[in-house]
């Protein structure tokens, strides 16, 4: 997703709490930034946040 899209949604979102349902990787000019973005909400979030999200997610599924 590109980081215009994501900023677009994160103003469209608010203040409203995201699960982070699904991520996308983050994409500046073309060239990845090496972060994720939520593709509902439009949050930016590095590799390691998106594997603790990931990971509680897990946990509170099993």
């Amino acid at each position: 997703m590109q980081k215009k899209k994501a900023t677009e949604l994160q103003r469209a979102w608010g203040d409203t709490p995201c699960a982070h349902p699904a991520f996308s990787r983050e994409y500046d000019m073309g060239e990845r930034t090496g972060n994720y973005c939520c593709t509902q909400c439009g949050a930016s979030v590095s590799f390691r946040e998106k594997a603790e999200i990931m990971a509680a997610r897990m946990e509170n599924d099993a």
